[in-house]
């Protein structure tokens, strides 16, 4: 097989593997929807906020929660300072503006 070949596979490849091992955080979430992606995190939905709450954890390298408004597309830090979304966590704002990916898991929460 000569290079071009094997790299075209090897895209093709990556390019399916990606796309049946991800899914969008549900887009009409319920208010304390606990969701938990492909790399562990966990996200918890606040709808008075409009805003998923990323939890800190060892997976992600955060110490604090951090913030995603999927209608801004944008992150805030504990504090409500602006901040780039952490490295490991996938942003796609190609398909719906401001989709975050992971892998199924949702789970409902049960507080009230």
């Amino acid at each position: 097989m000569n290079k071009k070949a094997y790299i075209l596979t090897a895209m093709c490849m990556m390019t399916l593997a990606g796309c049946t091992q991800k899914t969008e955080l549900p887009e009409n979430p319920k208010d304390q929807e606990e969701y938990r992606d492909s790399n562990g995190n966990q996200w918890i939905y606040n709808a008075m906020l409009m805003r998923w709450a990323l939890m800190p954890s060892i997976a992600n390298g955060l110490s604090t929660t951090h913030y995603y408004y999927p209608q801004s597309n944008s992150w805030r830090n504990s504090q409500g300072t602006p901040v780039d979304p952490p490295s490991n966590i996938k942003v796609n704002t190609s398909k719906n503006k401001g989709s975050v990916f992971g892998s199924t898991g949702r789970t409902r929460s049960t507080h009230a």
